[in-house]
C-alpha cells in the first residue's frame, strides 16, 4: 500500500469520526431538551467534530480517580 492510499484512508477514518462526533452532540442536545438547530448548537457541534481526538484526551484526563 501506498503512503498515499494510507493518508487517504486516514482522512476518510478522521470525517467518519467527525459526523458521528457531531451528530453525538447535537442528539446530547435534542435529548437535554435544547433545540438543536439554534445556530450556537451547531457551531458547538461542528467544532466538537473537528476536534474530537482532543475531545476525548481530555474527557480522559477529567474522569475522577
Amino acid at each position: 500500500m501506498n503512503r498515499r492510499r494510507v493518508w487517504l484512508i486516514a482522512l476518510c477514518l478522521y470525517a467518519a469520526a467527525t459526523v458521528i462526533d457531531i451528530a453525538a452532540h447535537l442528539r446530547a442536545d435534542a435529548q437535554a431538551g435544547r433545540n438543536w438547530h439554534d445556530l450556537a448548537n451547531l457551531a458547538v457541534g461542528f467544532s466538537a467534530g473537528l476536534f474530537w481526538p482532543a475531545d476525548l484526551i481530555a474527557g480522559l484526563l477529567l474522569l475522577p480517580g
